[in-house]
């Protein structure tokens, strides 16, 4: 079987768990960056050796800037080709995870939190009282922790 057709398998078994957005940023890098690399190629053929390979081919990418992926980027790349074979191992007897032989790729970059002290805040929230509705608006997020996503899904 190739990895082209198991992948439609995967996506049978897998879409109906996942919500629309995460199925679609899935597949998407799914169908972008590892099924043309290894679409044609039988799934028990592929060997850690081979992932490597694509590995540096991701790695060694630079766009017309000359920027490479992000490790971020890379990292979540290689977590999908992880979760087919992975998927492939646990429930399709594939023998080995080649994906988790060859090792990971990129690595995610903690995030920095900004956040205002008191003092700052309420110098803000000063100067923000002329305009009600962006004040109570500030007022709640400030006092209740909730980010602008969770507010903004309320």
């Amino acid at each position: 079987m190739t990895f082209a057709s198991f992948y439609e398998i995967y996506a049978e078994d897998k879409k109906a768990r996942l919500k629309e957005s995460t199925w679609e940023s899935k597949s998407h890098v799914i169908e972008k960056k590892i099924l043309p690399y290894f679409g044609k190629r039988k799934i028990a053929d592929i060997e850690a050796k081979d992932v490597i390979a694509w590995q540096n081919e991701l790695m060694k990418y630079r766009d017309e800037k000359g920027k490479p992926y992000s490790g971020d980027y890379l990292k979540t790349i290689q977590a999908q080709l992880t979760a087919i074979f992975n998927h492939a191992v646990n429930y399709y007897n594939l023998p080995r995870n080649p994906a988790r032989q060859a090792g990971s790729m990129g690595k995610e970059v903690p995030k920095e939190m900004k956040f205002w002290t008191k003092e700052q805040y309420l110098i803000f929230a000063e100067a923000m009282m002329d305009k009600p509705r962006s004040y109570y608006a500030f007022e709640m997020l400030y006092w209740t922790g909730i980010r602008e996503g969770e507010l903004l899904a309320l």
